[in-house]
């Protein structure tokens, strides 16, 4: 099995939430597994790197929660409403703060602002830091 670094494991699972919200926003259905080895361009789940294994299924599992979580600390904005790239990248660094918490709480937010500022606009990486921020507890 190919080795990933934690940061390609991150723009991986940031890719699959950003499908998985493209599938509801346009209502249709979809095989969350079958996103995930797509992304890694295997056949079977079990081929995945198992921490993204892990963050995107606690990411799936828990996903009105997080949605709900995330919404509370936007501000003028609702959730649906956020560009999904956006979504992808909140998605996974709450995944891993909250319910994985195998890196210390900075990296992930710092982590999140990097993915933010090679995958969105100029400034919104300012808005990754300040959701996440206010969203993942401090421990």
């Amino acid at each position: 099995m190919k080795e990933y670094s934690r940061r390609d494991e991150r723009i991986h699972l940031m890719q699959c939430f950003y499908q998985v919200f493209l599938f509801i926003e346009n209502k249709e259905d979809y095989d969350a597994t079958e996103i995930l080895c797509l992304s890694y361009d295997v056949d079977e789940y079990d081929e995945c790197p198992v921490y993204s294994q892990l963050v995107y299924a606690l990411g799936l599992s828990h996903f009105d929660e997080i949605k709900m979580v995330l919404q509370k600390h936007l501000v003028n904005w609702t959730f649906d409403r956020l560009d999904n790239v956006a979504k992808g990248i909140l998605f996974v660094a709450y995944t891993e703060g909250v319910y994985v918490k195998k890196a210390p709480r900075k990296v992930i937010i710092n982590e999140a602002v990097a993915l933010a500022k090679n995958f969105l606009k100029a400034n919104d990486y300012k808005f990754i830091n300040a959701v996440l921020d206010k969203a993942i507890p401090v421990e």
